[in-house]
């Protein structure tokens, strides 16, 4: 009789032991499950890869980037009715990314005080360079400087334009590339047939004229 109440006591206990184990489990399995994690922000996500500058424009940038001093020589041109010289400076540096170069132009002498601000990029669609230019002889302040592209070892531009309410063609050619110099060559006239010299333009790298009188 002792033996069956001892057992019926034990099976009591174990199952008030049980009990609040068993409430525990069940209050832990009713819990809510944890949330997933929310999405990276977009600046967290992968960057679009930045563009890469064009062979073309990296070749530009090599060959005319630097400091420069320049010397001009106009010849009668609708701007200037007899010749004359200027003499000036231009910094020419790449433009963001490589992408672009940004020319800083001042000069002063034949025509007086001059100052321009440029820029020249490759599209490669047209398989061609842009350009823009502002100065401040520019009734607009700023042109569309048309295109160009290299035509052998010469790079060669055209543009569109009025002067005194006619129709003018330019034609820009920079030639003689060299380490510290290279030449612009400016034409003039109503259509690609009658185009004259109007200006010839060139580029010095700074400090080399200065190292060349010395050595004379």
């Amino acid at each position: 009789m002792k033996t069956i109440l001892r057992v019926t006591m034990l099976l009591v206990l174990g199952g008030l032991c049980w009990m609040p184990l068993a409430a525990q489990d069940s209050a832990m399995s009713a819990k809510p499950k944890a949330a997933k994690p929310a999405a990276k922000p977009k600046e967290q996500q992968a960057a679009m890869p930045m563009p890469k500058p064009a062979p073309e424009m990296t070749k530009m940038i090599k060959m005319m980037s630097g400091s420069w001093t320049v010397t001009e020589k106009h010849d009668p041109n609708p701007w200037m009715p007899t010749s004359g010289t200027s003499q000036g400076t231009a910094v020419l540096t790449p433009g963001p990314g490589g992408l672009s170069l940004v020319e800083k132009y001042h000069s002063s002498g034949a025509m007086g005080k001059f100052d321009g601000l440029g820029t020249m990029w490759w599209e490669p669609k047209a398989q061609v360079y842009r350009s823009a230019w502002c100065d401040n002889m520019s009734p607009n302040g700023c042109d569309d400087s048309g295109s160009s592209k290299w035509e052998g070892d010469k790079l060669v531009g055209t543009m569109q334009g009025e002067v005194n309410g006619q129709k003018m063609m330019t034609r820009f050619t920079y030639s003689d590339f060299k380490p510290d110099s290279f030449v612009m060559t400016m034409e003039m006239g109503p259509d690609a047939s009658k185009l004259q010299k109007a200006m010839t333009v060139t580029y010095t790298k700074a400090g080399a004229m200065a190292e060349k009188k010395k050595a004379e």
